[in-house]
C-alpha cells in the first residue's frame, strides 16, 4: 500500500472514521484488511477492548505522514458528484430532482 493510503488508514483508525475514503480511491476491502493486519504486525495498531486503536508508534507515524498528505485546501475536501449532475436540458425553472433511494451513498 502506498504511503498516502497508509496515512488514510491510520487517520481513519485514529478518528474512528469510514473506510469508504480508501474505497473511493480504488483500494478494495481485501487489501484494506491485509494492510490493517500488516499494521498490527508492525506495532502501528493494536486491539483495545474490541476496538482497533493506534499505538504510540502508529500515532508518531501518522503525525509524520500528516505533514505530507493532509489536505489543507477546502476545494480538495469535497469531491464532485458527476454521476448525479443534471443535463442542461433538465435545468428548467420548475424541475424537481428526486434521487433514487437505493443509489444514495454518504
Amino acid at each position: 500500500m502506498e504511503k498516502e493510503n497508509l496515512y488514510i488508514l491510520l487517520d481513519v483508525i485514529f478518528r474512528n472514521g469510514s473506510l469508504k475514503r480508501l474505497a473511493r480511491k480504488g483500494v478494495n476491502y481485501n487489501e484494506i484488511a491485509n494492510q490493517t493486519q500488516l499494521a498490527i504486525k508492525n506495532d502501528l495498531v493494536t486491539y483495545d477492548k474490541e476496538r482497533v486503536v493506534l499505538t504510540a508508534k502508529g500515532l508518531e507515524l501518522l503525525k509524520q505522514l500528516e505533514i505530507t498528505y493532509k489536505r489543507t485546501t477546502k476545494s480538495e475536501w469535497i469531491e464532485k458528484d458527476e454521476k448525479n449532475r443534471l443535463d442542461k436540458n433538465r435545468r428548467e425553472k420548475n424541475f424537481i430532482f428526486v434521487p433514487k433511494q437505493n443509489e444514495l451513498t454518504f
